[in-house]
């Protein structure tokens, strides 16, 4: 039954009109995997010569173990953002005499060779060989690599029920998130080593090899997990059933009040959360708020204004970046409809800027705890949201007439590059490079803060003048809505 569920899954892929569009772009996944697996396994044969040479008086082992804790982190950040769910269409299969549990097991276990899990192995398997078996044993050795595969495949099917879970409970997820960038930071501000903590764990691991059933314990506690849920929810028509009785009603009362304008925005929230791309795209601004740990509290970086400004515009504009830069792709699969309503050019995207507005400003909110690196920080960014919904939306709209190209939203955005452009490029010339511009004069001339205000100042005229702007955007859409409605067409 294996073989025969793996023979239907490959000729589904195969024979799949979209397998042979993206031919050119599986050689080229291919070419990197090969590329940076061999990169990976070279690294894996010299890392205990290069930790000894950069640690001299400590045991590559030691540090080794001590930075596992840290890979298996970030290995769950990976796989949250790039790894897809196992699929497998069980309707076809239901009303023949094939037991339930194996579908459900054959829909987990097809997760197992991935990328992200076979993909350590080139750096864990040869370490093992130079480094661990010449110092502990091979029964130790072995052990330890089943400790580390065992935590792998825990990350694997961790991610797997967090995802699934993300539609039914996003609160779940949201505290799972919270929980791993809560360890970060408790780490980065010094509260406890999660190096000491992996060195030691591990280690022990070493000295007591029977300590690998508890990773074991912990991956068969997760993978009983994913299946009791999919045994629940083997029936997509009647989850199906249930979510549109969900989504029947009135809508957000709060947006009635606004007509027209409110209802544009109120399908275009439920589009954002109804599809996987969206969610993803909205997942992955979410996830960049913690890109100012990377450059706050450096004095090389604290001492001027120029990074400051570049990491302020891209945090709280990321929600106009990363999902304006697909618009009107969004709408791509009725489009033509759109034409035939009663729907004004200047309706559709004020309703987009009226999203983007709200959505900026929280992601300003969120960003304000920074502040405690510098009040210059709080300062930056206030100027960076002002820019961002005054001049960088309305970038975002010029170049939206030439995003021509249809967009699949049930497709997440890892490894996806459908719809990505050179006009997405081009877009982020001045989304990034206008702030810095506008600085650089004040800047010479040793008065950084004006640079900030008059930053801030322009974005605030933009804002103040969104309707004219409005009215241009919906001008420049008028003459190029035929030529996008000609490339959404386009499968």
């Amino acid at each position: 039954m294996l073989l025969t569920l793996l023979a239907h899954q490959w000729k589904a892929n195969s024979r799949s009109p979209v397998f042979q569009k993206s031919l050119v772009l599986n050689i080229i996944l291919a070419l990197l995997i090969l590329y940076f697996g061999a990169i990976f396994l070279f690294l894996g044969f010299n890392l205990d010569a290069i930790l000894a040479k950069a640690y001299p008086d400590q045991l590559p082992i030691d540090i080794f173990n001590g930075a596992l804790l840290f890979y298996f982190l970030v290995d769950l950040f990976f796989r949250f953002v790039l790894q897809e769910l196992p699929v497998l269409a069980v309707q076809p299969y239901l009303h023949l005499p094939i037991p339930k549990r194996k579908l459900i097991h054959f829909v987990l276990l097809k997760s197992v060779p991935s990328i992200f899990n076979l993909m350590f192995l080139l750096i864990f398997l040869p370490f093992m060989l130079s480094a661990v078996i010449p110092e502990y044993g091979t029964g130790a050795a072995l052990a330890w690599l089943f400790a580390a595969i065992a935590l792998t495949l825990f990350n694997n099917f961790l991610l797997i029920y967090f995802k699934r879970q993300l539609s039914n409970r996003p609160m779940l997820t949201l505290l799972f998130g919270v929980g791993v960038a809560g360890l970060m930071l408790l780490d980065y501000a010094g509260a406890f080593s999660l190096y000491a903590v992996s060195r030691v764990v591990f280690g022990a691991l070493l000295l007591q090899p029977w300590l690998v059933t508890v990773p074991v314990l912990l991956l068969a506690g997760v993978y009983v997990l994913n299946y009791n849920f999919l045994k629940a929810h083997t029936y997509p028509e009647e989850l199906r059933v249930r979510e549109n009785k969900q989504v029947e009603g009135k809508g957000i009362a709060f947006l009635n009040r606004f007509g027209e304008l409110g209802k544009l925005i109120e399908l275009e929230l439920k589009l954002i959360w109804r599809h996987k791309r969206s969610k993803s795209v909205v997942t992955m601004s979410v996830i960049f708020l913690f890109y100012g740990f990377i450059f706050y509290g450096k004095e090389t970086y604290m001492n001027g204004f120029a990074m400051l400004i570049f990491v302020g515009v891209a945090m709280t504009g990321m929600p106009v970046f990363n999902y304006g830069q697909f618009v009107p792709g969004w709408q791509s699969a009725h489009f033509d409809a759109l034409l035939t309503r009663r729907i004004s050019p200047y309706q559709f995207y004020a309703a987009k800027f009226w999203i983007f507005v709200p959505a900026v400003t929280l992601v300003y909110i969120l960003t304000l705890p920074y502040g405690v690196f510098g009040y210059k920080i709080i300062l930056v960014n206030t100027a960076a949201l002002f820019f961002n919904i005054g001049v960088n939306v309305f970038v975002v709209f010029y170049f939206s007439v030439y995003n021509k190209s249809r967009l699949d939203l049930s497709k997440g955005s890892a490894f996806n590059w459908q719809g990505v452009g050179a006009s997405k490029f081009l877009m982020t010339l001045p989304l990034l490079v206008l702030p810095l511009l506008i600085y650089a004069p004040f800047g010479f001339m040793g008065v950084p803060y004006m640079g900030i205000a008059a930053i801030g100042l322009i974005g605030l005229i933009g804002f103040c003048f969104q309707k004219p702007l409005l009215q241009w955007t919906a001008n420049r859409f008028v003459k190029h809505k035929y030529k996008l409605a000609a490339g959404f067409r386009q499968a």
